[in-house]
């Protein structure tokens, strides 16, 4: 199989692949810029390439050990008790779970008699089942989030320093034995035997006739359709909770950033998140008559990052100063030059893990055996095709020219690569971001007086003040260490939890912008599991 087929195989276009190469000021390092982008350019390509040659071609440990003789018998003994009317929701039933059975579940006598006692067509026995797993579910996966959330706290909320023992906590996978355990105690193949599983396409073309009731069943099978084993499982938790701590303590000082004359351009205690933190700065930066200066600094701190050439001793760092133009470290404050190394492929190599960490659970996902696949046909449930022809429509039209014309004449210069963040169509507010700033600290002075805040927020929201009250008392602010972010419970009797920044001295209006974007998502969070139906539809 070649390059070119992989690449077709997992559907990636070479346009998916291009840099465009930013306008530089300085020829030099132009020129090494665009040799670094080649590399990695070239480093994505192999890994998608190297996926394609490897991955979904491994049988997994699931491959039928039932016959298709015994699934036939066993169905014809089915129709035979329930009757000719339940034929093919028999057949998808036993199917499903011969396609799952391995051999540590049995002989095909026990998958025989395990069918013929757990199959129902009796409506009362059904609704019986169903309630049980609503029930049942919600204090397993409601709990096993509880945990999570507590051990994960110290990497996650800013509460102290982090010690060793905090990131073997949060590499625990409190979820990598469920799928297992549910297959190894039969409760999955109870729910495969009774529901039946549903494909992207089926639930595009038949989904807007079912009921909720109908949504249920299948959001309840769909949690054992794949089974993937506990210790692939445990090996993506520790790549992504590496990756997510790495990200969210990944700062930069801004004022210790010295501009191309060694100036200073932003306060003393201005510390960006790489995640959110930079370009929101740079965004904010429209506003101000003379912020241009700033936005090319930070444009230039994001170059370096992206080529992992910042100096590994400048990251989450307020002791030394940096000049990403010319790449030199100082002393804090003295001008005397530091030696430092640059960070290399550290960024670069979390990826790598996830990928292999991924690569790895792609043989025990037959309908979906890549993460791309996963992503599209599992968490966003939107065919690749619909979004490659939306990104596509929104690229190709020739309204952008347009677009592109009134920006440049509104600043009054040529674009720059960092102007796909311009803000310029919103309406500006007659106060700036250092007023803003003032106004957010003498209302929040700590997180606790934002937590109490929340019923007034809410209700200036437009709810109701017994909504206001209710989503409130279902809402916990927590400092957060990282870039803020909503954490949903996922259980009644819990609370959803809104991570922000609050700096010393109060919360800055950054942190109040992220606080109520995350607050839209926590009061969809607890409508979306206190005001359903059917637990397996929360979320």
């Amino acid at each position: 199989m070649t390059g070119s087929d992989n690449l077709k195989r997992y559907r990636v276009k070479p346009w998916a692949l291009c840099f465009r190469e930013p306008i530089r000021k300085e020829k030099e390092m132009q020129g090494k810029f665009s040799m670094t982008r080649i590399w990695m350019s070239a480093g994505l390509v192999a890994i998608l390439v190297v996926w394609g040659c490897t991955g979904g071609k491994q049988e997994s440990e699931g491959s039928m050990v039932i016959t298709k003789k015994v699934q036939e018998q066993t169905a014809a003994q089915l129709v035979e008790k329930w009757g000719a009317k339940e034929k093919e929701r028999i057949e998808i039933g036993v199917k499903q779970v011969a396609q799952r059975w391995r051999k540590e579940d049995g002989s095909e006598q026990e998958f025989e008699a395990f069918c013929l006692e757990h199959f129902t067509a009796d409506p009362a026995s059904l609704e019986a089942i169903f309630e049980r797993f609503q029930k049942n579910l919600e204090s397993l996966y409601g709990n096993l989030h509880r945990i999570y959330r507590d051990f994960n706290w110290m990497l996650h909320v800013d509460a102290g320093p982090i010690l060793p023992i905090d990131y073997l906590f949060g590499s625990y996978d409190v979820y990598a034995h469920v799928s297992e355990d549910m297959f190894k105690t039969r409760l999955a193949f109870v729910a495969l035997l009774n529901f039946p599983l549903h494909s992207l396409e089926e639930k595009n073309r038949e989904g807007l006739q079912w009921s909720r009731r109908k949504w249920a069943e299948v959001r309840l099978v769909e949690q054992f359709a794949d089974r993937v084993p506990a210790e692939v499982n445990q090996q993506r938790t520790r790549a992504y909770t590496l990756a997510d701590d790495y990200i969210s303590n990944y700062n930069i000082y801004m004022h210790n950033v010295l501009d191309e004359q060694g100036g200073r351009l932003f306060p003393e205690g201005l510390k960006l998140i790489s995640h959110w933190g930079l370009r929101d700065e740079l965004k904010a930066r429209y506003a101000d008559p003379d912020g241009l200066p700033r936005q090319e600094l930070i444009f230039q701190i994001m170059q370096r990052i992206i080529a992992q050439e910042i100096p590994a001793v400048v990251v989450n760092n307020p002791k030394v100063d940096w000049n990403p133009y010319t790449n030199e470290v100082f002393k804090q404050g003295t001008g005397e030059k530091v030696e430092a190394e640059p960070e290399g492929t550290r960024r670069y190599r979390f990826w790598w893990n996830i990928f292999q960490a991924e690569r790895a659970a792609d043989p025990y996902y037959p309908d979906a055996p890549s993460l791309i696949d996963r992503r599209f046909k599992r968490d966003r449930e939107i065919p690749e095709e619909e979004v490659e022809a939306l990104i596509v429509s929104i690229l190709s039209a020739p309204v952008l020219k347009d677009i592109a014309g009134l920006i440049r004449r509104r600043l009054g210069r040529d674009l720059r690569p960092f102007d796909i963040w311009y803000t310029g169509f919103k309406p500006r507010g007659k106060y700036s971001e250092e007023q803003l700033d003032a106004i957010v600290q003498r209302m929040y002075p700590n997180l606790e007086a934002f937590q109490n805040d929340l019923p007034f927020i809410l209700r200036k929201l437009g709810f109701s003040p017994q909504k206001a009250r209710f989503l409130a008392e279902h809402i916990q602010v927590d400092p957060a260490r990282g870039a803020g972010h909503a954490m949903g419970a996922r259980m009644r009797t819990d609370k959803a939890h809104l991570r922000t920044r609050v700096p010393e001295g109060g919360m800055n209006y950054k942190g109040f912008n992220i606080a109520i974007h995350e607050l839209g998502h926590n009061v969809e969070q607890v409508f979306s599991l206190n005001g359903i139906d059917y637990y397996t539809l929360e979320g």
